[in-house]
């Protein structure tokens, strides 16, 4: 009986054996047969990986290079050459400079001109540019609801209760300003 179990074992070992290497010449066959592509698809994945890499150290150079211009113009404001190399990295730590700059003096209209040139690039991130535009007193997004209600007041002092009721009906449900807009209607009998 062992020589039976003995028989048995050698078989299933050669037919794994066998198995092996006929996975091995499937193997084989399948890159010779497609040995163009798989090393096109190599050196196509090599290169993504080397470009990929090399932008990242490319951004992060300049990320340095512009927090250092701008840790440099926080020390020297006056310098002009550094707020023009600033300009050309990053516009925008130049408009959030320029928004730090017009905090200290909100009388320099040619600082507010250029803020409000920035506002208008495309290069510029939209929420930066929302905050430029809030920050000089022109509509944006993060106000508009604010600039509803301040126009339904005015509205409502000339008793236009109407035109106010519609405006205040447009203010979102989620927006914090929802609940004054609901006293307005309220204080002015205006059903809800």
């Amino acid at each position: 009986m062992s020589l039976k179990d003995n028989l048995k074992s050698i078989k299933t070992e050669l037919n794994a054996e066998e198995k092996m290497i006929e996975n091995f010449i499937k193997s084989e066959r399948f890159i010779k047969k497609y040995k163009k592509y798989i090393f096109l698809i190599a050196i196509i994945a090599v290169l993504w990986f080397a470009i990929s890499f090399g932008i990242s150290k490319v951004e992060e150079y300049s990320k340095k290079e512009s927090n250092r211009i701008y840790t440099q113009l926080l020390k020297y404001p006056n310098d002009e050459s550094l707020l023009n190399q600033l300009k050309e990295k990053n516009i925008n730590l130049y408009a959030i400079f320029l928004i730090n700059k017009i905090q200290n003096d909100e009388n320099d209209t040619n600082l507010k001109n250029q803020l409000k040139t920035i506002s208008s690039n495309s290069e510029i991130n939209p929420l930066l540019q929302n905050i430029i535009l809030a920050f000089l007193g022109e509509k944006s997004i993060f106000l508009k609801d604010y600039d509803k209600l301040l126009e339904a007041c005015k509205l409502l002092e000339g008793n236009k209760i109407e035109q106010a009721n519609v405006l205040l009906s447009q203010i979102n449900e989620n927006s914090p300003l929802k609940q004054i807009a609901k006293n307005l209607k309220h204080y002015q009998g205006i059903s809800q």
